[in-house]
């Protein structure tokens, strides 16, 4: 039985090992019967963690949380740099043992790279260079170097183990790559660096810990109950009410009159019943401009363990 086509929220799932973001897209496709689905923020197949999915109507809320900064814990593992910046890139080969680094140069190099910079994005990579993406022209052989892009590390914990390894956990802006991350680590202490392991654990207030893990070969027909619906998704905006006539208005796209004080910037609209009518921006003398409009969306009652709450950050830190 397909669902209505009305269907529409926001899906929290734990992407396993060895599978892309876009496998997790088909699945989620396969199991709700709809093709408009679409993910805030891919994980390489090496990574794990949370990869939200927005479906139906809400996939025009995208841009509102890929800007969200993002949370990881992982390990960099010392003794040699790799092609892709993880281990899928040294072949099987193993790094060249090295003993664990002094903690004063850890915590140095844990200074150095926290904050604002320009970030090397690694050779294969999803950005594009004419067109094509960076990690299809390296497999065939292309050198493209990448321009370095602005990125923020907001928080960065590093901890020494045992066999030239280094446990993470970091905050950082939508962008940044904690492969570059770990390569970088490993030029700062001489040693050369790689990703090893990588788990998501947050984007903005979305956190793990809520995620359905998929079970790839199973069905999963209580899907949809597990969807947050759209008045739910964590938007961190304020909120405005529309009246019946300002309801019609944002459905059509046009100009709404704003609330008496209404301030400067991006707010979220709820219409006469209650349901996100979209994202209006308050222009000058306070009018609303409708930017994403939601007109289609019907709400969605989550059901079961689907039920949202915002959650504190994961330990890590």
């Amino acid at each position: 039985m397909r669902p209505p086509p009305s269907l529409s929220g926001l899906l929290l799932i734990d992407k396993p090992p060895g599978r892309t973001s876009h496998d997790v897209v088909r699945w989620v496709r396969r199991e709700l019967g709809l093709r408009r689905v679409g993910h805030a923020g891919t994980l390489d197949p090496l990574a794990t963690g949370l990869l939200p999915c927005l479906v139906g109507p809400a996939t025009r809320l995208l841009q509102h949380l890929h800007g969200w900064p993002k949370t990881y814990v992982g390990i960099v593992a010392l003794g040699a740099e790799s092609p892709t910046g993880d281990i899928e890139g040294l072949d099987g080969t193993p790094p060249r043992e090295v003993p664990t680094p002094p903690e004063a140069a850890v915590l140095a190099a844990e200074e150095r790279l926290r904050g604002t910079y320009l970030q090397q994005p690694p050779a294969f990579s999803a950005k594009k260079i004419g067109g094509v993406r960076a990690h299809q022209l390296a497999r065939r052989g292309f050198e493209a170097p990448l321009a370095p892009a602005r990125v923020t590390v907001h928080r960065l914990r590093l901890v020494r183990a045992a066999g030239g390894r280094i446990h993470f956990a970091a905050e950082v802006s939508s962008g940044t790559y904690l492969r570059s991350l770990a390569r970088d680590l490993g030029r700062l202490l001489g040693t050369g660096g790689h990703l090893a392991a990588l788990r998501r654990t947050g984007i903005g207030p979305l956190r793990v810990r809520q995620a359905l893990r998929p079970a790839w070969d199973e069905g999963c027909p209580g899907l949809a109950g597990r969807l947050i619906g759209l008045e739910r998704i964590p938007l961190r905006l304020p909120t405005v009410l529309l009246d019946r006539d300002g309801s019609r208005l944002f459905s059509q796209g046009r100009l709404v009159p704003g609330p008496p004080g209404a301030v400067a910037g991006p707010v979220r609209a709820l219409d006469v019943e209650g349901r996100l009518a979209g994202i209006a921006e308050v222009v000058a003398g306070g009018d609303l401009s409708p930017r994403t409009v939601l007109r289609e969306a019907e709400p969605v009652t989550p059901g079961g363990s689907g039920s949202w709450r915002l959650a504190p950050p994961e330990d890590g830190w």
